[in-house]
C-alpha cells in the first residue's frame, strides 16, 4: 500500500499502488555554510523556481522512517507537508510494488519496497528510478527523493577489499562505497546478469532536476545487550563520514553547480561520538540506547524532525535552497562558525533575511 499525502495536513488522501505505476547537530549533517547562508530559510519557491509547487517528495524507508514520520511520534510527516515547496509526500516502504523502468530488469522482484539494504540501492536507482519519480503523484513528480537503510546496516562487519561489490549483501566498507562510486572513476559501470549498472553518483548527475537526500542508517543500541561491536560501529561511522565528505566533495567537484545531492547523517545525530569512553558510536541513552531496541525513540525522532525540517537553519531548507538556486554557497560540515546577523544575496532576493545560525 502506498500513501499519497496532499498538503492539507488534516485531509490526507490514500491511493493504492499497483505494478503499472508505481537537538541541533551532534555532528555532521554536512553543511559547510560560507558566512552568507546559515539561516532559518523560508522554503518557498522563488519566481521561476523549479516545480512551482509541483515538487513532490518520496521517502524510501522501513520502520524507522515510519516512526519518524508519524504524527504521534516524530511528526516529520506534518513538517514536510508544511513546506510550501512540497506539494505531495509519498512513501515507498514494506509491500510497495513497482514495475521496473522500460528495458530494465525487475531486479528487486517480487516486492521492491521490501528491499532497502545497502546492496539494493544500486538496483533501485538503475532499474526503478522513473517509477520512483512518479510514484503516488497526483500532480507533478517526486523531485525530492529521500532514501535510507535500516539500522542493521550499521553492523559493518569488515573493511572488505577494493574494488568492492555493490551487489553483495556482505556488509563491508568496500562494498558500501562501491554502491556510490566506481573505483575506476565516473563513467565506469558494473554488470549484473545481462545489464550494466552505474554507481549512484553517476545516476544522480544525470538527473539534475531531482534533489537526492541520502539519510544514513541509525546506530545500534548498547543495552541491555549490545547489538554491535566497537569495530562494527566504528566502521559505520567511517562510511558515513566518507559519504558526506570525500564522496560528496568529489561529486561536487565533478558536477559543480548541480547541488542535487545532500547527505543527512542521521547516525551521527543519534549516536554517541566515536571517542565516548563506554558507548562509542552507539545510540544515545536519551534516544533509546538502553531500550534493547535500535529503533530511535520518540524523543529521538522529534529532535531529528527539528534538526532536519523545522528548526532554525534546518537541513532540508538549506539543501533545497542550495539546489533550487543552483549555487555553491551552501555545503555541509560539522565545524561551528560565526556568521553575520543578516545578509542578502547578490540578486537582492527574498532569501536575504535575518538568520539564526543553527549549524554545529
Amino acid at each position: 500500500m502506498m500513501h499519497s499525502r496532499r498538503r492539507a495536513l488534516h485531509s490526507l488522501s490514500r491511493r493504492a499502488a499497483g505494478r503499472s505505476l508505481a537537538a541541533p547537530f551532534h555532528g555532521m549533517a554536512r553543511m559547510v555554510l560560507p558566512p552568507v547562508a546559515a539561516c532559518a530559510f523560508v522554503l518557498a519557491p522563488a519566481a521561476g523556481a523549479r516545480g512551482q509547487g509541483q515538487d513532490d517528495l518520496v521517502f524510501i524507508h522501513h520502520s524507522c522512517g515510519q516512526n519518524w514520520l508519524a504524527d504521534g511520534d516524530g511528526g516529520l510527516e506534518a513538517a514536510l507537508l508544511a513546506k510550501p515547496s512540497i506539494d505531495e509526500r509519498n512513501d515507498i516502504s514494506y509491500r510497495t510494488d513497482l514495475a521496473p523502468d522500460a528495458g530494465r530488469p525487475d531486479s528487486l522482484d517480487p516486492v521492491p519496497g521490501d528491499s532497502t539494504n545497502m546492496d539494493h540501492w544500486i538496483r533501485w536507482f538503475n532499474d526503478y528510478l522513473g517509477r520512483v519519480r512518479q510514484h503516488g503523484c497526483a500532480t507533478g513528480s517526486n523531485r525530492i527523493i529521500m532514501f535510507k537503510s535500516c539500522y542493521p546496516i550499521s553492523n559493518v562487519t569488515g573493511d572488505g577489499s577494493e574494488p568492492g561489490d555493490p551487489f553483495s549483501s556482505s556488509q563491508t566498507l568496500a562494498n558500501y562505497k562501491a554502491v556510490f562510486r566506481h573505483p575506476s572513476g565516473p563513467g565506469n559501470t558494473y554488470s549484473s546478469g545481462d545489464h550494466s549498472y552505474k554507481p549512484l553518483g553517476d545516476i544522480f548527475a544525470e538527473h539534475p532536476g531531482v534533489l537526492f537526500i541520502v539519510v544514513t542508517a541509525p546506530p545500534r543500541h548498547y543495552a541491555p545487550w549490545d547489538a554491535t561491536t566497537d569495530a562494527e560501529a566504528a566502521r559505520a561511522r567511517s562510511f558515513n563520514d566518507w559519504l558526506k565528505t570525500e564522496w560528496l566533495d568529489a561529486y561536487q567537484a565533478a558536477h559543480g553547480g548541480l547541488n542535487n545531492v545532500a547527505v543527512y547523517d542521521w547516525f551521527d545525530f543519534l549516536a554517541y561520538p566515536g571517542d565516548h569512553a563506554t558507548r562509542p558510536n552507539r545510540l544515545r541513552w536519551e534516544y533509546g540506547g538502553a531500550s534493547g531496541d535500535s529503533h530511535p525513540s520518540t524523543a529521538a525522532n522529534q529532535a531529528s524532525t527539528e534538526d532536519f525540517a523545522t528548526g532554525d537553519g534546518n537541513f532540508l531548507d538549506a539543501a533545497f535552497l542550495r539546489w533550487e538556486r543552483g549555487t555553491d554557497r551552501i555545503n555541509f560540515q560539522p565545524a561551528a562558525a560565526a556568521v553575520p546577523g543578516a545578509f542578502v544575496f547578490d540578486d537582492g532576493s527574498a532569501y536575504g533575511r535575518r538568520c539564526a545560525y543553527g549549524w554545529r
